[in-house]
């Protein structure tokens, strides 16, 4: 029985590292962006922005785009009153933060005023 734990347990850690490079996750360039939005996959940056700018207020200062898996998202670093950097992870497909991670404080949901 302890046998075939062992060959068990050290098939696992064999296939584990398979495991980690699939979930990985992979930066997107610009030609694979353009790809991406003509296909109506996700949204453009300027269209992203628009929507950000709902509640969150700011002057873009780096984007990214990654894909994990079949996901979507843009990372953003916008610099908000006073000078502030603020990064701000947005679902590329709906323009969203995405879930589970926090809005910064500088942003506000349903925000409609101007900084």
């Amino acid at each position: 029985m302890t046998r075939l734990f062992f060959i068990c347990f050290f098939s696992l850690l064999a296939f584990l590292p398979w495991v980690r490079v699939a979930a990985s996750t992979t930066e997107l360039h610009h030609n694979q962006a353009v790809t991406l939005v003509a296909s109506g996959q996700i949204l453009s940056l300027t269209d992203t922005l628009a929507i950000v700018s709902h509640y969150c207020n700011g002057k873009l200062m780096d984007a990214h785009l990654y894909q994990e898996g079949h996901k979507w998202r843009y990372d953003l670093e916008l610099k908000v009153h006073k000078g502030q950097l603020l990064k701000l992870s947005v679902d590329a497909r709906s323009g969203k933060p995405v879930s589970g991670l926090p809005l910064p404080s500088e942003c506000q949901p349903n925000e409609t005023t101007a900084r």
